[in-house]
């Protein structure tokens, strides 16, 4: 009986030290994006199926993004409106903020 009581007193130390303060947050462990990152991130997820890493992909008639010319203003009316085969983008990337990150990575691709 004693024996049993020791086993629970340890189990019962074990249990509640878990959680305890000591250990880093995981939100702390995380690397945190840089707006390219995201951007770049964002593009990988949902625009190289056609457009490729690169822009120059042209997959089901996508353009050619390394020789576009277009204005923040127009790639962002094209993302929220789609274009021929190209669906809206705006609900898939949900903030504004994240298609200027998107904006912003496909200026990069740009020769």
């Amino acid at each position: 009986m004693v024996l049993n009581r020791f086993f629970f007193f340890l189990f019962f130390a074990g249990l509640s030290s878990c959680g305890s303060g000591s250990s880093p947050k995981n939100n702390d462990a995380l690397p945190i994006e840089t707006p390219a990152e995201k951007g770049a991130s964002l593009y990988t997820v949902n625009c190289t199926s056609c457009h490729g890493e690169d822009g120059k992909m042209g997959g089901s008639g996508a353009k050619d993004l390394s020789k576009s010319h277009l204005s923040d203003t127009q790639i962002k009316k094209i993302l929220q409106k789609g274009k021929n085969a190209m669906p809206p983008m705006s609900a898939i990337l949900e903030t504004e903020e994240n298609m200027d990150f998107v904006i912003q990575h496909i200026k990069t691709l740009r020769k």
